[in-house]
């Protein structure tokens, strides 16, 4: 007697498990955690493929599938970067220009605490969304490849503490691949 499982539930066996080996947290939370370049390339690479299939998880409404938010120490209601910041930055270069992501196109994200009002919040978070990519750029990173947005606090890490520290990040989501024109400009070897 032979005994089959169903399709559906191979692919969400196969599913679970892709999921569960290349899961990482969404949020850096630890003040001292660097998450390191690799563990940066896997949560910002497209899925695997299976056989033909692409293997996703399920986004949030308007959000990326490959994206990573990271602890990225900034001065008090500024968008000076601490000095600690630099060994994460570091990490998220390294990662950009790895050869799984140098074709890619990100966003990079800032977030406020619900500390200020919301235009305060904005601008600020824009402000330090752009001193990230900054430091990307001045290090090698194709400005091309780079999009600043601050989202201020409309997108608590922890919306149940609003001022906790942790709900102030940087986030960075994956576009995807960039045009073939666009990515000539922005640094791909030729022939590639």
């Amino acid at each position: 007697m032979s005994t089959r499982m169903p399709a559906t539930n191979i692919v969400a066996t196969t599913l679970l498990a892709t999921l569960a080996m290349t899961s990482l947290p969404r949020t850096a939370r630890a003040a001292d955690a660097v998450v390191s370049a690799g563990q940066i390339e896997r949560a910002l690479q497209a899925p695997p493929r299976t056989r033909g299939f692409v293997v996703h998880a399920r986004p949030e409404a308007g959000e990326s599938k490959q994206m990573i938010d990271l602890n990225i120490p900034f001065k008090f209601d500024s968008s000076e970067l601490q000095a600690q910041a630099t060994a994460q930055l570091k990490q998220l270069r390294s990662a950009l220009t790895s050869d799984a992501l140098r074709r890619d196109q990100f966003v990079v994200a800032g977030h406020t605490d619900a500390s200020g009002s919301a235009q305060h919040n904005q601008l600020l978070s824009m402000r330090r969304a752009e001193a990230v990519k900054r430091y990307l750029v001045d290090n090698g990173v194709p400005a091309e490849r780079l999009q600043a947005i601050g989202y201020g606090s409309e997108h608590l890490a922890v919306p149940d503490r609003p001022e906790d520290p942790s709900n102030r990040r940087v986030e960075i989501r994956n576009l995807g691949e960039m045009p073939p024109t666009a990515a000539a400009g922005a640094g791909a070897k030729p022939g590639q």
